[in-house]
């Protein structure tokens, strides 16, 4: 269930049009090209996390209304997640999201993460609310919090202040595979 790279960008350049933000004034406030801008508006190109990231925070939306994920399902007692029903954001490079839990009510967001070798959350380092733990599971990682970067094996696990810019990349020659945990949902949030 990835999601829709032209729907991401209607959805863009319709909040962008409420707005009453002009492409180039956009692009000043993202720091990202015109060209970009549009490319990512017609959805011929697909975004970074990252670029996905500055564009809700710009639009002032969260990212799930960006991506079509803003509807609540109602949380139940227990539920089992088959991987074929997951909720799953890709991002520039074969990125993958995909949400572990259920729904989008619980108060945490439990995310597996796999990057593709030489992949990233994106060329910038990105702030949200909360903290945030990895462990992962299978390749390596480089994780930058800040000045520090810090690689991860197999088995590894980081906690970091998701307010601290950080980003993850993919340095190794096979894909990485991370479960993650944000203390305040970011990615298929709906706040």
């Amino acid at each position: 269930m990835g999601i829709d790279h032209r729907g991401f960008g209607k959805r863009v350049r319709s909040l962008r049009k409420q707005k009453r933000l002009t492409l180039a004034r956009l692009s000043e406030i993202t720091r990202r090209s015109v060209s970009l801008l549009s490319q990512i508006e017609t959805g011929r190109v697909s975004p970074s996390f990252s670029s996905m990231r500055i564009l809700a925070d710009a639009l002032r939306v969260p990212i799930a209304q960006l991506i079509g994920e803003d509807e609540k399902v109602e949380l139940k007692d227990h539920a089992i997640l088959r991987p074929s029903n997951r909720k799953v954001l890709t991002s520039f490079g074969g990125v993958q999201h995909q949400l572990l839990s259920r729904d989008l009510g619980p108060s945490f967001e439990f995310v597996c993460n796999e990057l593709p070798p030489g992949t990233s959350t994106g060329k910038d380092l990105y702030t949200h609310e909360g903290m945030e733990c990895g462990l992962l599971l299978e390749g390596e990682l480089e994780v930058q919090v800040g000045e520090g970067v810090y690689h991860l094996r197999p088995g590894d696990s980081i906690t970091l202040k998701s307010s601290i810019p950080h980003r993850i990349s993919n340095l190794g020659k096979k894909r990485a595979k991370a479960v993650w945990v944000n203390s305040v949902p970011m990615i298929f949030s709906t706040r």
